[in-house]
């Protein structure tokens, strides 16, 4: 049975069956102790937050399996909380039920605020886009764009979408509605100086990620956004065939020096194919 048609009585046996095996396995003889434990461990059951926190621990082990069950539970518990339902619906995604994620983002927007709605918006955007279902992000995105036109992060998912979909001027004109609402916002410039470089504007992408990178370093911008410029730097250096510069900053962007190795294949390829459509539709693809 699919993870989300679980019901929630079946997930609480679930939940309780594992704190009850946890129990044996101490070997505790006080029974009024154990007791106590098992009423404890029922409420545990019952409670989201510690129901998330039990998932977090499993997705920090990389047991999505388990997450899933855990972010599932919380989730029936508090189906208004845009926070429960993301986590599901993305331990979903890595246990390879895109269907069901999109499917629970959709359940959840019947329980959403406006806020709530952005946040779950956003999060089905990525997911239409990772399971290749561009067109479906773009139609999702248009209807809430409307209700809140100021709101770069919709433009910036909006563009995303596009590039996706092959529509670079599309993109690049979401990335700058973006910025003419937010001018320092981080994902729009860093990603309309990729869609320039796709387009073979790499002078000006590159001049525009290490600028971009500059005030990241500067403002104390998190890793995750340093590390996203540096992989943009990579892929232009490679586009011009500066495969040296394009090495350092795939060591920035990687975690580890296999990712690093497979980077620099990917930058490899890009060189060699640079100029050609194949080059510019294997980035866009990824």
């Amino acid at each position: 049975m699919p993870l989300s048609s679980l019901p929630l009585t079946a997930l609480s046996r679930v939940v309780i069956a594992i704190f009850a095996a946890t129990l044996l396995a101490g070997c505790v003889t006080n029974n009024s102790h154990n007791l106590s434990d098992a009423a404890r461990q029922q409420k545990t059951a019952h409670n989201p937050d510690a129901m998330m926190r039990i998932g977090t621990s499993a997705e920090t082990r990389g047991d999505w399996a388990a997450a899933a069950v855990f972010y599932g539970h919380a989730m029936q518990l508090r189906p208004d909380n845009a926070d429960y339902v993301i986590a599901y619906a993305n331990a979903l995604m890595h246990n390879g039920h895109a269907e069901e994620a999109i499917n629970a983002i959709h359940k959840a927007e019947n329980y959403s605020s406006d806020h709530n709605k952005i946040q779950l918006t956003l999060f089905l955007a990525r997911l239409l886009n990772t399971a290749h279902r561009s067109q479906e992000a773009i139609a999702a995105l248009h209807p809430l764009i409307e209700q809140h036109p100021d709101s770069a992060p919709l433009r910036v998912a909006l563009g995303v979408a596009y590039e996706l979909s092959g529509d670079s001027p599309g993109a690049q004109q979401a990335y700058l509605t973006a910025l003419k609402i937010d001018p320092h916002n981080i994902a729009a410039r860093n990603n309309l100086a990729l869609s320039e470089a796709l387009d073979g504007q790499n002078e000006t992408a590159r001049k525009a990620l290490l600028a971009l990178r500059t005030e990241a370093v500067e403002t104390g911008a998190p890793a995750s956004s340093l590390a996203t410029i540096d992989g943009n730097l990579a892929i232009v250096y490679a586009l011009e065939g500066n495969l040296t510069d394009a090495r350092q900053a795939a060591q920035g962007a990687a975690l580890n020096s296999e990712e690093t190795r497979q980077n620099m294949r990917f930058y490899s390829f890009l060189h060699a194919s640079q100029g050609t459509e194949s080059a510019s539709s294997s980035v866009l693809s990824d």
